[in-house]
């Protein structure tokens, strides 16, 4: 099979338009239709749905578009490889880590083991909500995702590692003369002016979850995303967040917040490692994919957490049972 139809198809399904698509590959659009109707011709299936609105893939082309990214991965490395003329592991590895989580903190341990043991890989670190994750690594564009969540998602497993409690951090001046307790209600969270995440934030629904066991919405007065960001709001006085511990130890101000665990049902969160199911780790990703759990073995193994270093240590036996016991 002509691999430009392949990448012609990718870029068509990522811009969602053959007009788009066709200037950016810099082909004639009914050029472009043909290199489509040959490859539904090969498959014997529809593989694009034409509307006004754009272009979108049928079921059949979601699978293909899968496979059409791992194969243009492969080519990548494989002409990095031969281009480059060394005998080490090159490539270019996607990662998605979730935002304010412990998952964000794994960055830079990550890229200082890859650098130092694999310096021909080249790491694409993104931190988005869990849903935008997910969706990149059904669209094969990702390799990996440490992220919140356990629900089965058709093509995608999910590896449980640790359940991350949450907690209320909030200036000590909010409570006045008063001593905050170590835990905080469902109703008590409620009452502040919280500083959340983007509602498709698996924290955010969290909070709302844990609002509404009380009867109660929580009073959002600014979504925020970014750490720094979130950290500047929060030592100015503006409200209060909901934090795993991990990320409230990390805030330069932390001596003058009160970190309060939230004492409700839905006030933790499951932390998975999220990979493809039907679509094989490059020999890159799966030595990325070896040093992670390694970190997170390292890193969460204190937690007290029935299912974290069991889950941890399962997850790094099954990795090296599927793939080879000596790094690639």
């Amino acid at each position: 099979m002509d691999t430009k139809r392949l990448e012609a198809f990718i870029k068509v399904v990522d811009l969602g338009s053959m007009t788009s698509a066709a200037k950016v590959l810099n082909v004639a659009q009914p050029a472009l239709s043909q290199h489509i109707a040959s490859l539904e011709a090969d498959f014997k299936s529809k593989l694009l749905h034409r509307s006004a609105r754009g272009v979108k893939p049928t079921e059949a082309g979601q699978i293909l578009y899968r496979y059409a990214k791992s194969i243009q991965r492969q080519i990548e490395e494989a002409r990095r490889s031969i281009l480059d003329n060394k005998p080490e592991l090159t490539g270019n590895v996607t990662i998605g880590l979730a935002p304010l989580s412990s998952a964000a903190l794994l960055a830079t341990p990550l890229l200082l083991q890859v650098r130092q043991r694999y310096p021909g890989i080249v790491l694409h670190i993104y931190d988005s909500s869990g849903i935008m994750l997910s969706e990149m690594m059904l669209k094969g564009s990702m390799d990996m995702a440490v992220l919140y969540g356990d629900r089965p998602v058709t093509g995608l497993d999910y590896k449980p590692l640790m359940r991350e409690p949450f907690y209320l951090v909030a200036p000590r001046s909010m409570y006045g003369d008063q001593v905050p307790s170590e835990e905080v209600s469902a109703g008590e969270v409620a009452q502040f002016d919280l500083l959340l995440p983007y509602r498709e934030s698996f924290l955010r629904q969290a909070v709302e979850r844990v609002c509404a066991e009380a009867g109660l919405r929580p009073r959002i007065v600014a979504e925020i995303h970014s750490q720094s960001t979130l950290s500047s709001a929060i030592a100015a006085g503006i409200g209060a967040a909901v934090l795993p511990m991990s990320i409230a130890k990390e805030l330069p101000n932390l001596d003058e917040l009160s970190v309060r665990r939230i004492n409700a049902q839905s006030a933790s969160q499951q932390m998975s490692l999220c990979i493809s199911d039907n679509i094989a780790l490059s020999d890159a990703a799966f030595a990325v994919y070896k040093i992670l759990l390694e970190i997170i073995a390292k890193d969460w193994g204190p937690y007290d957490c029935a299912t974290g270093p069991n889950a941890i240590a399962a997850a790094i036996s099954t990795a090296v049972r599927d793939g080879v016991d000596d790094e690639p």
